[in-house]
């Protein structure tokens, strides 16, 4: 140390007032001689300690710490004293106040020259570095935290260069698109863009560019699916204290359903206005607030006003002076109540004449309750006014209005039941009453290929017909979307009503022509005869219904006439519900397993788990008659979960390399169901990749993309995903493509007729392709000859599974098949 220092030194330990100064010296001094004596402490040294200077001038580090850390300490100072190389180090320590600190120590030597001797003495700093640690680490969790937003969040963040191109986007970019994130609103957007988007994205994303404004703007996407699907996108930019701009954050939001809404309520207004501008009456809607959002043609004729002038309270302009408060106060007070508003008043033609109306309206509210506003007609009574009978003619038009079907025209379920107790008094003796139920079969598809306007059309079409079918004495009435029913009093025999039911199908399944195109639609008919004062109509109607049910399965152009004890499996399906029940409860059910075998090693790899209930006095219930009951009573939640326990539990017993294949009903996919999952594993001990849930096709036609989410969920808890009864589905092919599955399984039906059934050969050499090129495994189920394997073994299956192996085993039966299969090599 040079002489300068040496005198710092010197006056610091020889005057108060150097002590004072080094007390000012935020960081702790220490200083101890040869003997790791202290010699100096300041009072940040004396704080972190915990002692005052008094009590530790003269001690060392034995006198304050435990033995073994004071060695530690000893040693490194004597290290440096002896080397006189600086010495530093971090670590974190417990200060006197309890807290822990993060503090980096530096050690070095001095010499210290006195009266013609030298002393060397040791130096410690002591820097807090806890402030800063904790920033660093407060920094990398704030990364980590962002990181996962982007990785989690459910729509796609993105970040760009102040030039536009692309930095960042989130991962779900790609699983929506199939395109990389370069392809997104960067330079080669276009690939991923709908053609007709394109120039509109570009400007409105220009124009943010070179204005700094925020983009909004909504396109269409290319999918992963070969579809295109709506989104929207935002962004702002942000900008330097120079106002310059350093970036851009985005997010891109699918907007598909919302788009599809919106265009579908646009649809239903247009048809609502189609038909209430074609009315002989004035049609008026309100909002929740009371003004008005529509007038129909015939109101804004009368009164010579524009529709944009009626809007709001516009339209009161056109209520004569006197009565205008009067009317205003009326649909005030209604509006306050919810309740229906009826008021009189006169209302200014175009031609400056005025005209006596009546003003009848109704709350319209939500499926969920929330009020929506009002609807209502306005009636022009001028010339009947004197008369009172204007109110008899609105009340009529409500009245018809409230039992009409307002698209075809036809009575409804309400006008069906108040003229059946009207005309059952009066129907001839020793005559019976017919009741005939009409099913659509393929509207739903033209509905779905040409739109609802072209539906509603098809459906008008319909009722045409029907009415040109009937007697004049029928009532024909539309219940439903696609549903009819004709009501005959009078009839002699059934032969009547069956005559009748052939009539009406081959009345309404001659071809339409519809958008230029001939379209075919079906017809399924169930048929009821009773004769009068035997049944009421809801029993009339309750009977057809079934026997429209029995019809159903022989396809369009088929119906059914009902007959006593149709009912009958109706009646057992609620026992089995009953009883069901009672099993899930006490634990009735047992799960049996049926062995899968490598047909590469011949050694037992899996086993399916299959639940069995044997029912005292009827043996063993199919599991094809209590699974859809099940599913149908919201049974199959519970008894899925009981299966999935069991067989976890079950295969936790097992050896380590075989595994257990439980199947999942379409109906059990919630948001629940990948924790439901995961809770069991960790509940049974079971490893996840001992677990093979089998799913079919149809759980990937109905709320496919929910579905698709939760199998990934699935996937990511390490289970494997089977598609089971492949081949027997619709769309098997892209949903390979879409997701990546662990395991095919042939059905059966495909191995049934090996080895004479060509088309079922070369079906399965197909998928055993597939299934190589995409790297899943490929099991073929059903197999019971010998003959049956060798095929498949030829085609180069993985595994097979059927009664040539096993039948399906108790739990014990199978730990004894296990251990008697040893070291087979070969099936």
């Amino acid at each position: 140390m040079e002489k300068t220092q040496l005198s710092v030194w010197e006056d610091f330990f020889q005057f108060d007032h150097a002590l004072v100064i080094s007390d000012a010296v935020p960081q702790p001094i220490i200083v101890k001689d040869k003997h790791s004596r202290f010699r100096f402490l300041n009072n940040a040294a004396c704080a972190l300690l915990g002692r005052a200077r008094s009590d530790l001038i003269g001690r060392t580090d034995h006198d304050i710490l435990p033995a073994a850390e004071a060695d530690r300490i000893r040693a490194m100072d004597q290290q440096v004293l002896e080397t006189g190389e600086e010495f530093s180090f971090e670590e974190d320590i417990t200060a006197a106040d309890g807290t822990v600190r993060s503090l980096v120590t530096q050690k070095r030597r001095v010499e210290l020259a006195s009266g013609g001797s030298k002393e060397m003495l040791l130096v410690v700093t002591i820097l807090d570095m806890t402030a800063c640690r904790r920033a660093e680490a407060e920094l990398r969790a704030s990364e980590e935290h962002y990181r996962s937003l982007i990785e989690l969040h459910p729509q796609v963040p993105w970040t760009a260069r102040p030039s536009g191109e692309v930095l960042e986007v989130g991962p779900r970019w790609n699983e929506i698109t199939g395109f990389e994130a370069t392809d997104a609103l960067g330079t080669e957007r276009a690939k991923a863009v709908h053609a007709d988007d394109v120039e509109n994205v570009e400007r409105l994303w220009s124009s943010s560019l070179s204005t700094g404004d925020p983009l909004d703007v909504e396109f269409r996407l290319a999918t992963a699916e070969g579809s295109h699907r709506w989104f929207r996108s935002r962004a702002a930019a942000r900008k330097a204290e120079d106002d310059t701009i350093v970036g851009w954050y985005g997010l891109l939001e699918d907007v598909d359903d919302r788009r599809r809404a919106l265009e579908s309520v646009k649809e239903s207004e247009a048809r609502f206005r189609a038909i209430a501008d074609d009315a002989p009456v004035m049609i008026w809607v309100t909002d929740e607030s009371g003004a008005a959002t529509y007038h129909s043609r015939l109101w804004l004729e009368t009164t010579g006003q524009t529709a944009e002038q009626s809007r709001g309270l516009g339209w009161a302009d056109a209520v004569h002076p006197e009565k205008r408060q009067e009317v205003e106060a009326g649909f005030v007070a209604a509006m306050r109540d919810r309740k229906p508003v009826r008021v009189e008043y006169r209302l200014r033609r175009a031609d400056g004449t005025w005209a006596w109306v009546i003003d009848l309206g109704q709350p319209r509210f939500a499926s969920d309750g929330r009020f929506l506003g009002y609807v209502g007609i306005a009636l022009d009574i001028t010339d009947r006014r004197k008369a009172e009978v204007e109110r008899l003619l609105a009340q009529k038009q409500m009245h018809h209005m409230a039992r009409h079907d307002a698209l075809t025209g036809l009575p409804n379920w309400q006008f069906l039941r108040e003229e059946f107790e009207c005309i059952s008094d009066n129907i001839v003796p020793d005559t019976k009453i017919a009741i005939l139920c009409l099913d659509l079969e393929g509207f739903k598809a033209v509905n779905e290929a040409y739109g609802r306007a072209s539906g509603d059309l098809l459906l008008r079409r319909v009722a045409d017909r029907l009415r040109n079918c009937v007697k004049q004495s029928d009532i024909l009435c539309r219940l439903g979307s696609d549903d009819f029913v004709v009501l005959r009093t009078g009839i002699k025999s059934n032969d009547e009503a069956r005559n009748l039911a052939q009539q009406l199908i081959d009345v309404v399944e001659v071809p339409y022509e519809l958008a230029g195109s001939h379209v075919d639609l079906g017809v399924i008919v169930g048929l009821a005869a009773a004769p009068k004062g035997d049944q009421s109509i809801d029993e009339l109607i309750q009977a057809a219904d079934i026997a429209l049910d029995q019809a159903k399965p022989d396809g369009r152009g088929t119906y059914v006439e009902y007959e006593p004890g149709m009912d009958t499996h109706l009646q057992a399906k609620q026992q089995i519900k009953v009883l069901l029940r009672q099993a899930l409860a006490n634990n009735a059910l047992e799960v049996h397993y049926q062995p899968l075998v490598n047909l590469h090693t011949g050694r037992l790899t899996t086993c399916e788990a299959l639940v069995r209930w044997p029912q005292p006095g009827r043996g063993q219930i199919s599991p094809a008659e209590f699974i859809p009951v099940a599913e149908e009573a919201d049974l199959i939640g519970p008894l899925g979960e009981w299966v999935l326990r069991q067989a976890c539990t079950e295969a936790a017993k097992w050896p380590l390399d075989i595994s257990v294949a439980v199947n999942l009903s379409p109906v059990q996919f919630d948001r629940r169901l990948a924790a439901t999952v995961c809770d069991i594993l960790k509940e049974t001990g079971l490893n996840a990749s001992r677990l093979e849930l089998e799913i079919t096709e149809s759980v990937l036609l109905d709320e496919c993309d929910r579905n698709f989410q939760i199998l990934k969920e699935i996937r990511q808890l390490g289970v494997k995903v089977a598609i089971d009864d492949f081949g027997t589905g619709y769309s098997s092919l892209s949903y390979l493509r879409s997701f990546r599955f662990d395991k095919i399984k042939i059905d059966r039906s495909f191995v049934s007729d090996l080895p004479a059934g060509k088309e079922s050969l070369a079906i399965l050499r197909a998928v055993a392709g597939i299934g190589r090129t995409l790297g899943i495994t490929t099991t073929v189920e059903g197999v019971e000859a010998p003959d049956q394997l060798e095929i498949i073994k030829a085609e180069g299956f993985d595994e097979a599974q059927g009664y040539l192996f096993s039948r399906p085993l108790p739990a014990a039966q199978l730990l004894k098949l296990m251990q008697s299969w040893g070291d087979k090599s070969s099936p």
